[in-house]
């Protein structure tokens, strides 16, 4: 990398790179970037562009003057002052599609440091922190923030301030300050582990941290989405938060216990519920046993844990006063059995704290805990402070709540838990730490779940920071509700997910169909929910069942959501190939906002609001999901659907529109497969009776457009080639490129479509005969 020019022209410093400008105004450190014409991408601003803090101070100083150090072929250094005479080295290094910026200050101390543009409007990402829609958040509100300013954009967090934005509670568990402007083909990130700061508001475009030595990767990204996403995952595994590949199982229909049976899971239950779903049809991939596998009263706070290590509840327990069977699992090698005769992975929960030994509630007990924390104790594998004091955790579950963390860093202590958590012999974990003390080491779940994945474990991840090392990441608890807090507020869930997936993460989870199980399952407005709920997460990367929908003792309804679970199954490997697709890219193909999907476009801005809730999203590269879901999930039966430019195809009914155009009040009743199929035309599917791989060409793309598809291996590919002039299926051929052959084919009038079976690892090309009349 070579830097193109760096010019000094009085108060200004300009760094040239090949695709951007940066500027710096000297007086106040203030900069901004330009596109290489001069087109401003991001402004300076006011004030000053630097500020911090005198050593291990609390009040914030703005840069006052800037002085060119020196550059060379690699990196600009300048010496920034602030207005008490406290002096920083700040480093630059502009590559070709983003630069990095280093902010040291001389003097030894902890600092409070911030950048800062000028306000950009609107924006996307931050992680969970993006749940919190329509909100202004202050520096002294509540995690949850409060819903005071209405935006017409809902997925916009533009207005949002934190001051200390670490992994925290229940709600704040995936931890990224990465923040997208795709108006501008700009991004930015600053890599911190401890205290982070943001701000998007009318003043001012800030990432910044606090009680930091410095602040040295924080960087900024010019160019289009899939650029921005490319380089972005680049840098964050340069920086240490790796993506591994996920596996095609996760994205099958799964199960979850805690759906169906809450905390109180026993193995009679968990058997029950998945036969009965079988005996309806249903296919399970994989399922969750999340709690209550351990020894205990469940009652009691001297219970084990998830970290109780191969200690099942398999022994009759006197003075039990849970009212659950004693033992709960009475017969460990038969439950594993039962999930392998019928091909489910065996999923547990697991968490990477231990009860605290010296707290009421982490009472030592070699019966229900196991040895382990002694253990980690005196091999001194837990996290500590900086000052060398173990860190304590508070977590609610718990009557004395204290619980210590294992750290993530210590190479022997990740070979420690992994050793132990064998023992189980599950093929996956649940990862699901609740944390309610600030840690500062948000990244300490990451190395855990990399450690699982590398030993081919099937992982859903809950808390991680910049990164997703497993198969799945979820999105907090769905509970059944109107608004009535984080957790019933349904708006949320689809805000939280389009925001992690502008956060660079988009093999999302949901979370279980249906909710929790504390609602009377005839209520009319709860069957509303399961119903709208099923729809909207089966046209979601991930899907997974737990409330039995015959329990709404309603048949219509029922037929509904095993419609929807049927439907997920059959696209899995589409959308698996849409994940691998993100995996390798960065770029969230597998949930793409439309604001992302088409940057471009200024009327996907203002989609997401309160009142028309168009949440609206590609499933991969051929598929616009347009579900009914939110807060009036009991009453509306219609959306606004807005279509970008191009050719979309109704899924359900096979009517054609062209877009851009917003088809007001279209209609989406309950039973609908809320999908519109266009982008590139091309889906895969795996055939519900005969279980073989089909691709279905619908008539959407140019000439010359191609599809490529990865089967679920994960490594081989098939690409469809369109290079037919018209969609007439009289003069259609569809050509085996690679067995030189012609291939027969289905064609579906209702849509125009073309179907054919797929043959492993073999090429497709569409051409058209020349017909003589």
């Amino acid at each position: 990398m070579k830097i193109d020019d760096v010019i000094e022209d009085g108060e200004q410093i300009i760094v040239q790179s090949a695709n951007y400008r940066m500027f710096i105004i000297k007086s106040g450190f203030k900069y901004g970037f330009q596109k290489p014409g001069g087109e401003i991408i991001a402004d300076a601003h006011a004030a000053s562009g630097i500020r911090f803090t005198e050593p291990d101070g609390a009040i914030l100083y703005d840069a006052e003057t800037t002085k060119l150090i020196s550059c060379d072929a690699m990196k600009v250094y300048l010496l920034v002052t602030n207005s008490q005479g406290y002096e920083a080295d700040l480093y630059i290094t502009p590559l070709p599609h983003y630069a990095k910026v280093q902010i040291i200050p001389r003097t030894p101390g902890k600092y409070i440091i911030d950048a800062r543009t000028a306000p950009l409007n609107p924006v996307y990402g931050l992680g969970d922190y993006g749940s919190h829609v329509n909100t202004v958040l202050t520096e002294d509100a509540p995690a949850r923030g409060k819903l005071d300013v209405p935006a017409r954009d809902c997925a916009n967090i533009f207005g949002i301030v934190r001051s200390d934005m670490v992994n925290q509670g229940t709600n704040m568990r995936f931890i990224s300050n990465f923040t997208i402007f795709p108006a501008r083909g700009f991004a930015q990130v600053l890599f911190e582990e401890g205290s982070k700061r943001v701000a998007f508001t009318e003043d001012e475009n800030k990432l910044g941290a606090a009680n930091v030595v410095k602040v040295d990767k924080l960087y900024y990204f010019i160019g289009d989405m899939q650029l921005i996403y490319r380089n972005y995952k680049a840098v964050r595994e340069a920086e240490g938060y790796k993506d591994i590949k996920p596996k095609y199982e996760m994205f099958r229909l799964g199960w979850e216990a805690y759906g169906s049976l809450g905390w109180e899971a026993y193995q009679s239950a968990v058997q029950e519920a998945i036969q009965q779903y079988e005996d309806r049809g249903y296919e399970f991939a994989w399922g969750v046993i999340g709690s209550g596998f351990w020894k205990g009263d469940r009652k009691s706070p001297y219970q084990g844990t998830t970290t109780s290590f191969n200690i099942w509840d398999d022994t009759y327990e006197e003075g039990r006063t849970d009212g659950l069977p004693n033992p709960r699992f009475p017969d460990v090698i038969k439950i594993k059995k039962f999930f392998a005769e019928k091909d489910m992975k065996l999923i547990l929960g697991i968490r990477n704290h231990f009860k605290a030994p010296e707290s009421g509630g982490g009472y030592y007990d070699n019966v229900n805990n196991g040895p382990y924390i002694m253990d980690a104790l005196e091999q001194d594998f837990l996290l500590k402070n900086p000052n060398g004091s173990l860190v304590k955790i508070t977590n609610a579950e718990f009557p004395a709540g204290t619980v210590y963390v294992l750290d993530g860093s210590n190479r022997k202590a990740l070979a420690w838990f992994k050793s132990n958590a064998d023992m189980w012999e599950a093929q996956g974990f649940k990862e699901d730490a609740m944390i309610y003390t600030k840690h500062y080491a948000d990244g300490n779940w990451n190395k855990f779940n990399e450690m699982f994945m590398d030993g081919d474990y099937y992982i859903i991840v809950r808390n991680s920071a910049y990164s997703v090392p497993g198969d799945l990441i979820r999105i907090n608890d769905t509970y059944y509700g109107k608004g009535e807090g984080f957790h019933f507020d349904q708006d949320r869930m689809p805000m939280n997910l389009l925001n992690i997936a502008a956060s660079g993460a988009s093999n999302l989870y949901p979370d279980i169909t249906g909710g929790t199980p504390k609602t009377d399952p005839a209520l009319p407005s709860y069957q509303n929910y399961f119903v709208r709920n099923a729809m909207f997460n089966a046209v979601t990367p991930a899907m997974a069942m737990g409330r039995r929908p015959w329990e709404m003792n309603n048949p219509e309804y029922e037929r509904i959501v095993k419609k929807a679970a049927d439907w997920h199954n059959q696209y899995a490997p589409y959308i698996y190939s849409a994940v691998l697709d993100s995996y390798h890219s960065g770029y969230p193909y597998t949930m793409t906002p439309l604001h992302i999907a088409y940057a471009d476009d200024p009327e996907t801005y203002g989609l997401i609001n309160r009142n028309t809730r168009q949440y609206e999203w590609m499933l991969g590269p051929s598929m616009l999901a347009v579900p009914v879901f939110g807060n009036d999930f009991d009453t509306a039966e219609s959306r606004d659907v807005y279509l970008p430019a191009g050719k979309w195809i109704d899924y359900e009914t096979g009517e054609v529109f062209h877009g851009p155009v917003t088809l007001k009040d279209y209609p989406l009743p309950k039973e609908k497969i809320p999908i519109f199929i266009g982008g590139k035309g091309v889906v895969v599917f795996q055939d519900p009776n005969d279980h073989q791989f089909y691709a279905e060409v619908y008539p959407i793309a140019d000439r010359g457009s191609e599809y490529t598809y990865t089967f679920t291996d994960g490594m081989t590919k098939t690409t469809i080639l369109n290079e037919n002039k018209e969609w007439d299926p009289k003069s259609i051929v569809i050509m085996d490129t690679t067995a030189g052959k012609r291939v027969s084919f289905e064609y579906r009038k209702r849509t125009g479509s073309f179907r054919f079976l797929l043959s492993s690892g073999h090429d497709y090309q569409f051409k058209n005969l020349n017909i003589q009349k």
